[in-house]
């Protein structure tokens, strides 16, 4: 009999984490999309600066950036740090996207985990939409998560056992 129970825990505990497994390739494809979200906006405040330059710079924002720099009145310098910022801004989201596009998926997984903007990725889990992915890249994951958890799953079973077996010998074994 307990060897079906556990049979049943073993399947379900399978099914569980082969879902969650699933759930990192959507969770990165949703990042994706959120940076994407964030370098398009960040892209349009931009070209309202870049329209100005393109009409009394030649085009050329630095330029007026540095004009902005120089200027006395302290809103106008304000301004050219926000220009500033919001170039820098633009350059890392392209890199941050770039980062996550042009990779192979296991580079994807690694540069999600170890190099994702701290306040995207926590927004994207925020409102984080489970869904299955029918990729190969995505059901590869969910088996690799679900036999990792399993294995791990029966490597502490067994460890149970055994400190069971060592401090309570009298114990009937329940295998």
């Amino acid at each position: 009999m307990f060897r079906i129970i556990n049979n049943i825990i073993d399947r379900c505990f399978f099914t569980v984490t082969f879902i969650l497994g699933v759930q990192l390739p959507e969770l990165i494809i949703q990042y994706q999309h959120r940076l994407s979200g964030h370098l398009t906006e960040a892209n349009l405040h931009l070209l309202q600066f870049q329209t100005i330059a393109d009409k009394h710079y030649q085009g050329d924002l630095s330029a007026m950036v540095m004009k902005y720099q120089a200027n006395a009145e302290a809103s106008i310098v304000s301004t050219a740090d926000i220009i500033n910022q919001l170039i820098t801004r633009v350059d890392y989201l392209q890199h941050q996207l770039s980062t996550i596009t042009e990779s192979t998926y296991i580079e994807q997984v690694i540069n999600t985990i170890l190099h994702a903007d701290k306040m995207i990725i926590r927004q994207t889990i925020m409102e984080f939409s489970m869904a299955i992915p029918l990729t190969v890249n995505a059901l590869a994951t969910g088996v690799i998560v679900a036999i990792s958890g399993l294995l791990i799953k029966e490597i502490f079973t067994f460890f149970i056992r055994y400190i069971s077996k060592k401090l309570w010998p009298e114990l009937p074994s329940l295998h």
